[in-house]
């Protein structure tokens, strides 16, 4: 594998992992976390914050569509995640407003 200019030496000298170059500065602390797990999803609301469609159990009319409602994080970016639970309550929300219940 080229290395990059600029780019420094390999830091691991195992045996097995091959070719392992720093590609820049360390990510300063903060710049890339995903905070998650403080509004459990659930049917119950003595061990859970929302709902199935990501709706408090004890505030009327209040969602919750960011990373606290999972419960585990990945190695994967979470993002596309929160935005197709945002789109699935945006929807829910817009089907009980045509309902009309929302006063």
């Amino acid at each position: 594998m080229a290395r990059r200019a600029g780019a420094s030496r390999p830091k691991c000298r195992s045996r097995r992992a091959k070719n392992i170059v720093n590609r820049g500065a360390p990510s300063i602390p903060g710049s890339g976390i995903h905070e998650m797990g403080t509004a459990r999803i659930g049917a119950n609301p003595k061990t859970s914050v929302l709902d199935k469609w990501n709706q408090t159990h004890d505030v009327k009319n209040l969602f919750v569509t960011d990373g606290a409602a999972f419960t585990s994080v990945g190695c994967q970016n979470p993002t596309l995640t929160m935005m197709a639970l945002t789109t699935r309550c945006c929807e829910r929300i817009v089907e009980r407003g045509k309902r009309g219940e929302f006063a």
